[in-house]
């Protein structure tokens, strides 16, 4: 079986898991180390924008990419997602986030390019190793492609090559037009499988303040380097009267191992081919700051924002999100 079917036949037994799951709802248990019983979780609907029109080279310093008539290159990259954690059996829970995007990317002085579409989705099992005050557990996340990919090798636009049906009913022969922009577009392509260490902290002292670890190995199919993820946030309840809304902060950052191997065609970044390519040789610092509103006492409503601090080889996105969690 094709590792895209391997990685279909996951995502397939992963949601049918979840949706099993759904028919056992209790109360929610908090992300990080904390594993949810048997039908306990959340699910988690939500909208961000990211922006960037300026990143870092591979000396850290800042890069404003411009045409000849002074426009700026940008991203616009606007994504819907739907994440979860579901228990699944005792110590055992499993992971979800499936993206949709609306991109947009090009000179700001010229019609931008677009893309619209499923993007990457990434599918997960996490397991208690301890629970507590300290909670601790081990994670294996797996990032696929498999709602974009296409078959053979990438190029960034599709085009028909053949006979055309002109308006008046004829044809012509050997014509070459652009049919679509690829769908591959939306993701990096391949796949990543993190492995993943967490811990926790409670703080029911401090106004139910929490605090979590995560970090691990992230190994890349292709010609993107293998890379260690770093994230810790911490958050905690500001009570207003009987309103207990709560301000979260955090920090995730990706160190590249730098061992990126060299592209092959079916590589997203590919230019020129056979290229050692570096794109995803790169370093990044993110960090976030959120409000969760309780809506009801199964509903939350955050909003929040997310700016890239530091990187190498990196965009420099600003990100406003917001998203409704059910508890289950």
């Amino acid at each position: 079986m094709s590792t895209r079917r391997l990685a279909g036949a996951a995502a397939t037994v992963c949601l049918l898991l979840t949706i099993g799951a759904l028919f056992n709802v209790q109360e929610l248990v908090a992300g990080g180390a904390w594993v949810p019983g048997q039908g306990k979780g959340y699910i988690q609907a939500g909208f961000s924008s990211k922006y960037a029109d300026r990143v870092w080279d591979n000396n850290h310093d800042e890069l404003i990419r411009t045409n000849d008539e002074g426009g700026t290159h940008v991203h616009e990259f606007h994504y819907g997602y739907l994440s979860g954690e579901i228990g699944l059996i005792d110590n055992l829970s499993g992971t979800f986030v499936f993206t949709y995007l609306w991109g947009r990317e090009g000179y700001d002085n010229e019609e931008l390019e677009i893309n619209n579409g499923l993007s990457d989705a990434w599918i997960g099992l996490k397991y208690s190793l301890a629970q507590g005050e300290w909670p601790m557990a081990v994670q294996v996340v797996l990032r696929t492609p498999f709602f974009y990919d296409q078959d053979g090798p990438y190029t960034r636009h599709l085009y028909h090559m053949g006979r055309y049906r002109l308006p008046d009913g004829t044809t012509v022969a050997d014509t070459t037009f652009l049919a679509i922009n690829n769908p591959e577009w939306r993701g990096l392509n391949k796949h990543d499988l993190t492995l993943a260490f967490l811990i926790s902290h409670s703080m029911p002292e401090l106004n139910n303040a929490w605090a979590n670890f995560r970090t691990g190995l992230t190994l890349r199919e292709g010609a993107p380097a293998d890379e260690i993820p770093i994230d810790v946030d911490f958050g905690l309840d500001i009570p207003v009267g009987d309103f207990r809304p709560k301000l979260t902060a955090g920090v995730g950052a990706v160190f590249s191992l730098g061992n990126n191997s060299t592209s092959d065609e079916n590589d997203r970044f590919n230019f020129p081919p056979g290229f050692a390519y570096d794109f995803n040789d790169a370093d990044m610092v993110r960090g976030r700051i959120s409000a969760i509103l309780p809506v009801f006492d199964n509903l939350d409503f955050e909003l929040g924002y997310a700016q890239w601090l530091w990187g190498r080889g990196a965009r420099q996105y600003k990100e406003p999100f917001a998203s409704l969690a059910l508890k289950l």
